[in-house]
């Protein structure tokens, strides 16, 4: 077998061994969603259960119950006879097996006060199988049986809730009987619906892994083959962009890793993954390149007019949004245009370059800005009029130093500046503020005249 043939089943034994993985997740989830189905269903029959013994409880006379004796069990008398018939009523039109009304005697013991079923009733004072949830009904909190319980009417699920008479006594308990292979079947049956929807996701998610690893070697080969080329026109790219000696970006495949990916090679995921971070290396960088000369001033290395504006929009946002604090400070070479006239544009680039030099050595890079031939922006981010006072201090300071250093035919022009702080009183955007700069740097030109 060739090397690429091997290569290409071991890609395919990833993709079936991910497959693999993914049904096993599916079928456990599939366990998962039944066992929390199951819960689910569960207490939402006792929910039922409960709202039954509950309506019940509160549409009983407490004072009423209260009153029942067995005199009155045993002689059918009016009271006990309203009694039945409104435990009958709900009995007739609820889907409980058994309706009955119970009274505790002392600890774990509870007898029947009222039963309507008409065959087979609990008389009065007949002992009711103790549970948990009939417990805690004496105690006036409603409950339901967590377990199924058995008596001589058979086996039930039961719910209970608490009487009250009009002096806030509990007098008795309303009890309601669920069927438990009613109850057990209504659980099962939804439980081998989930069953039943999870078996069928899990086939279905088997056939679509076999329809995938039939495919997945074609596929996986054509996409190759079109990434081979992506990077192919990657590396004529490189050659046709020219990038500066400073630009180096890492060629999008050597020699042997060409080689290596060549069409009798191809199939393997690393392979694929070393192409695609390759690929994105080189279109990150040269990216980076091109973002970078779009908002870079080529004479003097500093942002140019275009990486201004892009600024300005975020600090109007922060503006916006009650967060700015900055201030802008605008500088205009004094004579530049005599100088080309005199002594060359050459000259004059020159004094743009040492002026940039200058103010590089008393603001953070990224903060200044050439926006015109004579003239350049600082816009500083949280800076103090201390802070300025220093930048340009030195800025005084460096242009003493340059011009100590040159003869009186290349003396560096002296900047005029004008500064404006952000004021949230007066300044609505960016350009609020820059106007205020502008305008003490035309005073002060004029000033200086």
């Amino acid at each position: 077998m060739s090397k690429g043939k091997k290569r290409i089943s071991t890609a395919t034994k990833y993709l079936v061994l991910a497959c693999t993985f993914l049904l096993a997740i599916n079928l456990v989830l599939g366990i998962v969603l039944t066992s929390q189905s199951k819960k689910g269903m569960t207490a939402l029959l006792q929910s039922k259960m409960l709202d039954a013994a509950n309506i019940a409880a509160a549409s009983m006379d407490g004072d009423l119950m209260a009153s029942i004796s067995s005199q009155d069990a045993q002689t059918g008398s009016e009271n006990f006879q309203k009694v039945l018939s409104s435990l009958r009523l709900f009995l007739d039109h609820m889907d409980m097996k058994y309706i009955y009304a119970v009274k505790h005697v002392s600890g774990q013991s509870f007898v029947f006060l009222a039963d309507p079923d008409p065959i087979d009733p609990g008389q009065f004072g007949e002992p009711i199988v103790y549970t948990k949830a009939l417990e805690k009904a004496s105690q006036g909190i409603a409950s339901v049986d967590e377990n199924p319980f058995s008596d001589r009417w058979g086996k039930f699920y039961s719910a209970y809730s608490p009487v009250y008479d009009s002096e806030g006594k509990l007098v008795c308990i309303i009890g309601v009987d669920y069927d438990a292979a009613w109850f057990e079947d209504m659980i099962a049956m939804h439980t081998a619906s989930i069953l039943i929807i999870c078996t069928l996701s899990v086939l279905i998610g088997a056939f679509i892994v076999l329809l995938i690893s039939n495919r997945f070697q074609r596929r996986f080969r054509i996409l190759s083959d079109e990434l081979s080329s992506l990077s192919d026109e990657v590396n004529a790219l490189n050659k046709e962009m020219a990038p500066p000696e400073e630009f180096h970006a890492k060629p999008s495949r050597q020699p042997a890793e060409a080689e290596e990916d060549s069409p009798s090679h191809v199939g393997t995921f690393d392979a694929l993954e070393n192409k695609i971070k390759q690929t994105r290396q080189d279109m990150r960088q040269y990216a980076s390149y091109v973002h970078e000369q779009d908002f870079t001033d080529p004479l003097t290395g500093v942002g140019n007019k275009m990486a201004y504006q892009e600024l300005t929009r975020d600090m109007d946002l922060k503006i916006a949004d009650g967060v700015a604090d900055f201030c802008i400070a605008m500088f205009d070479v004094d004579g530049l245009r005599q100088i080309n006239d005199e002594y060359g544009l050459n000259a004059g680039d020159q004094v743009i370059f040492d002026t940039a030099t200058i103010l590089l050595q008393a603001f953070r890079p990224e903060t200044i800005f050439r926006i015109g031939s004579d003239e350049f922006i600082v816009l500083a981010q949280d800076f103090t009029a201390k802070d300025l006072e220093h930048s340009l201090n030195v800025i005084e300071t460096a242009q003493r130093k340059e011009n100590s250093q040159k003869d009186a035919t290349k003396q560096t022009p002296s900047l005029a500046k004008g500064v404006a702080f952000f004021d949230a009183k007066q300044d609505h955007t960016c350009n609020d503020v820059l106007k205020r700069a502008n305008k003490m740097l035309k005073q002060n030109k004029a000033a200086s005249k």
